[in-house]
């Protein structure tokens, strides 16, 4: 994905310093600008390594102009060096973060490295700070993003869904392999694969994990939820069955293999997948009146709350709450089906109809969350070995790059040495 200096990907103009009609610039404006038109138009030719030589000349002589990092991030991203673009587009929003095109850069960045989420942001900040009839680049790039995300979350769903059909692996009577529980360890993700399995894999992640640093500012704002009056008898209700914040903390957060049933969000709201929106939304005010950290006192109730804000989170979005539906009844009908081979092969000796039948479904829930966990984390160490090499790449070639000019000035510091002495 490429972006030209003005952010319009069908243009081959730059943007431009406000140079003023006559010229009344110091010796160093006209310095800065002279590399900036020489940077331009090695851009419009597409030579590109040319171009970010001449904005780093500029950039040297003027490091507060906010159009030569944005123009530099666009030649780097055109020469495929994706992380000094989001680098450059970074410190151009910094400089000035009110200007919608500096935003556009950062999306643009962002996006083609795949941090499809941090994109989506600098698209709508930049099109809270110019509006959309007049910002077709924020609009075109937000409907591209949003576009990868859609075919991301249907190639994912047909991977879940086969991942469901292959069966079920050797498990220790929770529904996770021991390989699965030893491989997840947030500090043991399995090994990359072939590079062609990985750049395609790549090009499908898409991260949706929340930001460690927002985590705790976001749990902060969270409010306990209104209580609307009619409801009000039900969620009472509902808290009786729920029991106590100590059950619920021992449930989310204590239990053995928590994390692992925690990936699915209607367990961890305690609830049936076929319960209706009204159901879920009461279920969450319940469960906020008793975990909310400005509500309980108990240890770990904030940790316990998060975990029931993002099921909440992941529910309310329609489409989201859809995928997991359907991979929860996939999942039970494959539990459903592996229960009647095995009734079929003991003759219904020793089976228990209904709790057999409820612990294979259980079990085969569980793992195909399980296993769609592991994916991710396995997508998600590929993605940043991927990013680690294409750092180290960059690092060697403006390395070379150094030493190829520090070779060329000795040698004209020499021969100029030489024609004085001759």
């Amino acid at each position: 994905m490429t972006s030209t200096p003005n952010d319009n990907v069908t243009s081959t103009t730059t943007e431009q310093q406000n140079e003023p009609t006559d010229d009344t610039r110091e010796e160093w404006e006209i310095q800065r600008d002279t590399f900036k038109s020489k940077a331009d138009a090695h851009y419009k030719t597409k030579n590109f390594r040319e171009a970010i030589a001449a904005y780093t000349d500029a950039i040297s002589v003027d490091d507060q102009s906010h159009i030569l990092y944005s123009n530099r991030s666009a030649a780097y991203l055109s020469n495929n060096e994706k992380s000094k673009a989001l680098r450059d587009a970074q410190k151009c929003v910094e400089l000035k973060v009110d200007w919608h095109k500096g935003h556009n850069r950062l999306g643009s960045a962002l996006f083609s490295l795949g941090r499809c989420n941090e994109a989506r942001k600098a698209y709508l900040e930049s099109l809270r700070l110019q509006p959309e009839g007049s910002n077709p680049v924020a609009s075109k790039g937000l409907a591209d993003v949003r576009a990868f995300e859609q075919r991301r979350v249907d190639r994912e769903r047909r991977q879940r869904e086969a991942v469901v059909m292959e069966g079920s692996a050797c498990d220790d009577g929770d529904g996770v392999s021991v390989k699965e529980k030893k491989e997840c360890a947030p500090m043991n993700v399995s090994s990359a694969s072939p590079k062609d399995e990985e750049d395609d894999l790549l090009g499908d992640f898409f991260t949706s994990v929340d930001d460690n640093k927002l985590k705790e500012e976001k749990l902060k704002r969270e409010e306990i939820p209104d209580v609307v009056e009619g409801d009000s008898s039900k969620i009472k209700k509902e808290n009786a069955d729920l029991g106590t914040a100590k059950d619920q903390i021992n449930r989310l957060i204590l239990t053995s293999n928590h994390q692992w049933k925690n990936l699915n969000p209607f367990y961890v709201l305690d609830i049936s997948h076929t319960a209706s929106e009204d159901e879920v939304a009461r279920r969450y005010k319940a469960l906020s009146l008793l975990l909310h950290p400005d509500k309980c006192k108990e240890e770990r109730a904030r940790d316990a709350f998060e975990e029931v804000r993002k099921a909440n989170s992941q529910l309310s979005d329609e489409s989201k709450r859809k995928h997991v539906c359907d991979l929860i009844k996939t999942a039970m009908k494959k539990g459903q089906k592996e229960f009647d081979q095995e009734r079929k092969r003991k003759n219904g000796i020793g089976l228990k109809m209904e709790e057999n039948l409820e612990s294979f479904q259980r079990k085969k829930v569980m793992k195909v969350f399980a296993d769609i966990e592991l994916k991710r984390r396995e997508i998600e160490q590929r993605k940043r070995k991927h990013e680690q090499r294409e750092r180290e790449q960059e690092d060697a070639e403006a390395e070379k790059l150094k030493k190829e000019h520090e070779f060329e000035m000795n040698w004209k510091s020499g021969n100029r040495l030489s024609n004085r002495m001759g």
